[in-house]
Order: C-alpha cells, then sequence, then structure tokens
C-alpha cells in the first residue's frame, strides 16, 4: 500500500499544483467599463486564458512580484527547480518517521515558496497604497493644469517611492513614448500586479480619456484611496493592539513562572529542614 502510495504522490501533487496555478492565472479585472475599455478587457482577457502550466506560472510570478522578492534572475523553471529541492530535503527528513510524513513533509515544503508568493504580495499592495494615492492627486492636478494623461503617466514615477511600483510606472512610461499605444501600455502594466487597485487604476485612466472628465474621477478615486488607507491603518492598528495583548500574557506567565518556582522552592527547602 505504501509503495502505491508513493508511485502516486508526484502525479497528485502535480496535478493539484497546476490547476491552483490555472485557477490563480485566471483571474480578471472588474467587470464595469465604459465603451473603448472592453477592448482592454478583451485584451487583458485573452492574456490571462489559460495558455500552458509555464505561461500560467510566468504570469502568476509577474503578478506577485517574485523577481522583487526572489531575485531578479527568478523564473518560473528555477522555481520549480527551487520546489524540487525542497521536496527532496522534506522527504528525506520525513522517510525516517513514515512514508505518509515524508509525503506531507515533502509537498509542504515545495508548496511554501508559490504560497509564500501571494502573502508577500499582499504585503506589498497594502504598501502601496500611499503611493497609489499620490498618483492619483498628482494626475488630477496635472490634468487640470492642461497636461495631457499620456504626458502625466510618462513622469508619473518620480513622486513614487515604493520601489516595484515605481519600477512599473517607469516602464509603463517608456511603453507610452516608445509605442504610442495607450491600451497595450496599460494592459502590460496592469498584468504586472495581483492587486485590485492597479485594475481600478487602469480603468479609470481609460474612462477618464473616453469621458473628458479626468480630473473629476482621478479625484473620487483619490478619495477612495484614503479610505482604503485608513482601512490599512486600522488594521495595524489591531495588529499592534494584539501584539502588546500577547507581551503581557508572556510577562504575565513569566511572573507565574517565577512565583511557582520560588514557591516549590521553599516547599522542598522546609521539607528537607523538617526532615
Amino acid at each position: 500500500m505504501e509503495k502505491v502510495l508513493i508511485s502516486l504522490m508526484p502525479f497528485v501533487a502535480a496535478s493539484l499544483f497546476a490547476a491552483a496555478v490555472t485557477v490563480m492565472g485566471a483571474r480578471h479585472p472588474p467587470q464595469k467599463v465604459l465603451g473603448g475599455v472592453k477592448v482592454f478587457m478583451g485584451m487583458v482577457e485573452e492574456r490571462t486564458k489559460s495558455k500552458g502550466l509555464l505561461l500560467n506560472l510566468k504570469s502568476f510570478c509577474d503578478r506577485n512580484g517574485a523577481s522583487f522578492h526572489y531575485g531578479k534572475k527568478i523564473t518560473p523553471v528555477k522555481l520549480m527547480l527551487i520546489s524540487l529541492f525542497l521536496f527532496s530535503i522534506g522527504f528525506v527528513v520525513g522517510i525516517r518517521l513514515s512514508v505518509l510524513v515524508a509525503g506531507f513533509a515533502g509537498v509542504l515544503l515545495a508548496a511554501l515558496p508559490w504560497v509564500l508568493l501571494p502573502i508577500l504580495n499582499r504585503s506589498d499592495n497594502e504598501k502601496m497604497l500611499p503611493d497609489l494615492q499620490s498618483v492619483y492627486h498628482g494626475l488630477a492636478v496635472q490634468i487640470r493644469a492642461g497636461v495631457h494623461v499620456s504626458d502625466a503617466l510618462s513622469e508619473m514615477y518620480t513622486c513614487i517611492g515604493n520601489e516595484r511600483l515605481r519600477s512599473a510606472f517607469m516602464n509603463l512610461g517608456s511603453d507610452i513614448i516608445l509605442k504610442s499605444d495607450m491600451f497595450s501600455a496599460l494592459e502590460r502594466f496592469q498584468l504586472m500586479f495581483d492587486n485590485r487597485y492597479i485594475d481600478s487604476f487602469c480603468i479609470t485612466i481609460l474612462q477618464s480619456m473616453e469621458s473628458g472628465r479626468a480630473g473629476e474621477l482621478l479625484k473620487d478615486i483619490g478619495d477612495q484611496m484614503k479610505d482604503m488607507q485608513k482601512a490599512v491603518l486600522e488594521k495595524k492598528k489591531g495588529r499592534l493592539d494584539r501584539s502588546l495583548t500577547f507581551y503581557q500574557l508572556g510577562m504575565l506567565a513569566c511572573v507565574l513562572a517565577v512565583a511557582l518556582y520560588a514557591c516549590v522552592n521553599y516547599m522542598l527547602a522546609q521539607a528537607v529542614s523538617i526532615g
């Protein structure tokens, strides 16, 4: 029975992994669109359809910022090799206990780099909020001053502090200047993130260009970003409160342990003196 489980385990793990990547690679931006924005939506949907495991893995890595978290030379193939290496370590260590433990440990370690990426990406998304808010307000100011949206976007990287977002905006500006194609530039920019705020940003830019109400739309989204930033601050405050509670409980446990140790020592000393 154990030999059968060992032989089936790689196929089961590979199937589950491929299914997970396919599902994660099929994410689409919001559906509220205007006119030509549907063209943009179609382009993104075409790019995000399942086109094979390696392409889905590449999309997954790009959208979750693998090059910023694991190094610029990381590729899906290298990440799969790292997962295979981790699987081997987990299996070799766990085989001393049982085959099931070895399989579980191997799969757990192999999945770790892939599971960690979305967690790091969510942290990135929270860190990007202040810069995105600045981008919205900066664009609104420049558009009201008569600067064209494409010209404003090409220079917007100068007001961004987050390295990942700054790099993406620099690439966006280069695409706009060199290719003069806003749709393609925004498509590439959107596919560099798994961030619903970025999706909203791309659609807002296209809507603003179509409707002629760029300043108003950008201001509205900028106000929304303030509320999002407040939510993030509340979340951080909640984490801090939980940390303080944990530390207080830890200090109380230490005090109780010292008091108990002193009581036990006193009782033992009394017992020895009586004896």
